[in-house]
């Protein structure tokens, strides 16, 4: 549980971000990824036959932390939405980082006279990366664009007290793509490799992100919904009213599946560790729609290879300017993700951050979306967060 304040941003978008309070600790602000919404950083703790998962929200809050986990616009239906702005019915990366979190910053620093840290997984990461390097609008309306704003970059490394990147697509781009120089595909290397599941190569990314069709429908529908999948989790499973047995089998049935299916999953994301009775139980629920807006500029990322803005003229190519990048930073990425290779992240962003504290984190079997939601993330990865915050929330 915890308490939802609502923020307002300068755009006009009414955040709801909710907090589980700690007296006199240090604030932590969850920016989530896409198609899910904040609460994915707060499932239940499960424990299951040879694991337990305890969420990066319940261990930094037992630790003593301030948590506040922020939806971005247009998540967290109907319990905890965030509301666009009146009339707006598509965005993109582009409007998180402009308005969501520079207003869910000041808003946390205000109410608790404290510099927060900020933890950001995969599209929360790269909202994360355009805030510090003090991405702005500039120009009159008619020709406005997004430009990386030194000055600003320095008066936001002075509000944070340091930041963590999980699972960054720092640059939508592999070390081997199914493209050649010219655009064309590589049909030998997808014949030879399209069953791979490493993280050096994505090639079904690569062709959605340039099957023009599939836009078309896109654009006609506007997004793609995934909340309907959530259902109630106040409400009994559909076997449990049948006979022990019965339901017993039921159960086992249904969590065979799910695994099945997170297997599947896992030929888009590289991952291993997911666990059904954690899909289950907690992460079914905090599904979210994925907007036409978001997906389109996801897909500009990927064929330019790069960060590269939705809105404005001419493109802001967020991953051109990370070396503005100053405060303290964690970097935490997963040797199978498929979505954001770590060499890249490494090369791309990590090398060329300004940052005198710095630390990257290689976790060679963990991939996509398993830091946040998978019980090896909770043995392994947790640990790690919190005396990487320890040891800077004393300073």
């Amino acid at each position: 549980m915890g308490e939802v304040e609502r923020v307002s941003t300068a755009d006009g978008a009414r955040l709801a971000v909710k907090r589980k309070p700690v007296a006199e600790g240090v604030p932590v602000v969850f920016v989530h990824g896409l198609a899910v919404n904040a609460d994915l950083w707060d499932l239940p703790e499960i424990r299951g036959p040879g694991f337990h998962f305890k969420s990066l929200a319940a261990t930094l809050q037992d630790a003593g932390y301030d948590v506040w986990l922020l939806n971005l616009r247009g998540h967290g239906a109907p319990r905890m939405l965030s509301a666009p702005p009146e009339g707006q019915t598509d965005w993109c990366v582009d409007h998180f980082v402009l308005f969501d979190l520079p207003a869910t910053v000041d808003h946390v620093m205000e109410r608790t006279g404290r510099r927060p840290f900020v933890i950001g997984a995969s599209m929360g990461a790269m909202t994360l990366g355009g805030y510090v390097q003090g991405a702005r609008w500039e120009g009159e309306p008619e020709s406005s664009r997004i430009v990386a704003d030194q000055e600003l970059a320095r008066d936001r490394r002075d509000k944070l007290a340091g930041c963590i990147f999980a699972e960054f697509p720092a640059a939508l781009r592999w070390p081997e793509s199914l493209y050649n120089a010219d655009g064309q595909v590589d049909w030998r290397a997808l014949l030879r490799d399209w069953w791979r599941r490493e993280g050096g190569e994505n090639y079904a990314f690569e062709m959605l992100s340039r099957w023009g069709w599939l836009h078309a429908v896109l654009e006609s529908a506007g997004e793609v919904p995934l909340a309907w999948l959530g259902g109630d989790p106040e409400a009994e499973p559909w076997y449990a009213k049948l006979p022990g047995p019965l339901a017993e089998g039921a159960e086992w049935i249904e969590r065979s599946a799910v695994q099945a299916m997170l297997q599947i999953a896992g030929t888009f994301t590289g991952g291993t560790n997911h666990r059904a009775e954690v899909m289950l139980r907690g992460r079914r629920y905090v599904m979210d729609h994925m907007k036409a807006g978001v997906l389109r500029q996801l897909a500009k990322c990927v064929r330019r290879r790069g960060f590269v803005s939705a809105l404005g003229s001419p493109d802001h190519v967020y991953s051109d300017h990370y070396g503005l990048v100053e405060l303290p930073t964690l970097v935490l990425q997963g040797g199978r993700d498929r979505i954001a290779n770590a060499g890249v992240t490494r090369e791309a962003f990590f090398d060329r951050i300004e940052a005198a504290d710095k630390e990257f984190l290689l976790y060679d079997e963990i991939a996509h979306g398993e830091i946040e939601a998978a019980p090896v993330a909770s043995e392994k990865v947790y640990p790690a967060i919190l005396a990487w915050l320890n040891a800077r929330a004393r300073r």
